[in-house]
């Protein structure tokens, strides 16, 4: 069974990437696939550039290096030349690998929430662990990414995430799905 206490969520890189070992670029940004819940549920409506890395000699910081912009800018961008951000030495590594959140039972997420640095908007969503069940039940997201900061409605999202099949999981979870089936959600 997956430890309670681990953190809330789980970055995997494909460093195994064609694109990533072929670059000569400086700064790589790495998409990844994004879960929810399970290991096998994705969240396909967000673009999830979680990690980041760069060449040593290259590394100013590592508040800079989470602080670049996910873009690719083109050569004649001369703000790019000026700003700390916006880079065009950049390399995107689209099969970047996955992103795993909230990996947690509905009791360990509601726990959570209410310890977190918003935890007064998610006491005032009125969530409790038996929605948070119904909604990893169903699912569902619980959460709305694209709801602006003054949109009350943020805790209350139906975006459906779908099951998707190993072949897209990392090896090591395909090598130990049974260690880790109560992770996985069924079909």
């Amino acid at each position: 069974m997956l430890n309670t206490n681990i953190k809330y969520f789980i970055n995997y890189l494909n460093l195994k990437s064609k694109k990533f070992q072929n670059s000569s670029k400086d700064l790589f940004l790495f998409r990844q696939l994004f879960f929810y819940y399970k290991f096998n549920l994705l969240y396909n409506k967000i673009k999830w550039f979680g990690s980041r890395a760069c060449k040593k000699k290259k590394l100013k910081s590592f508040s800079w290096l989470k602080n670049i912009k996910n873009k690719q800018y083109p050569l004649w961008r001369v703000d790019t030349y000026l700003s700390e951000l916006k880079n065009i030495n950049i390399e995107i590594i689209n099969d970047g690998g996955w992103h795993f959140t909230n990996i947690k039972t509905p009791q360990d997420l509601f726990i959570k929430l209410n310890n977190f640095g918003h935890h007064d908007e998610f006491e005032l969503s009125g969530l409790t662990v038996n929605d948070i069940e119904e909604k990893i039940k169903n699912r569902k997201v619980f959460y709305n990414h694209f709801a602006d900061k003054s949109n009350q409605d943020k805790w209350n999202s139906n975006d459906l995430l779908e099951i998707v099949d190993e072949n897209l999981l990392p090896s090591y979870l395909t090598e130990n799905k049974n260690k880790y089936n109560h992770w996985i959600a069924k079909k």
